[in-house]
């Protein structure tokens, strides 16, 4: 009976910890100069992306094709492992 009433006080405590929390207003958090600055990325941002060619994100397709040929040549090779045997007796 104690040991219940010790979770129900946690799970009670862990359930008003997210509103506790959310007290404060976003703009009194997330107010002040950071504003501005995410202003002006935006507006260099703007300006930049409009060169029309594809940024650069360092992903290397052919590693990328490659795991994907070889997931499928696995695949393949388990599928041809699994069929069954049929034995040709007349």
């Amino acid at each position: 009976m104690k040991l219940t009433a010790v979770f129900g006080v946690l799970i009670a405590a862990l359930g008003a910890v997210p509103s506790a929390l959310a007290v404060g207003s976003a703009q009194s958090v997330y107010g002040g100069t950071a504003g501005a600055a995410q202003a002006q990325v935006a507006a260099q941002s703007a300006t930049a992306s409009s060169s029309g060619a594809l940024p650069f994100t360092g992903l290397d397709l052919f590693l990328l094709g490659g795991g994907g040929v070889l997931l499928l040549l696995v695949g393949v090779a388990l599928y041809l492992i699994s069929r069954p045997r049929t034995s040709s007796q007349a």
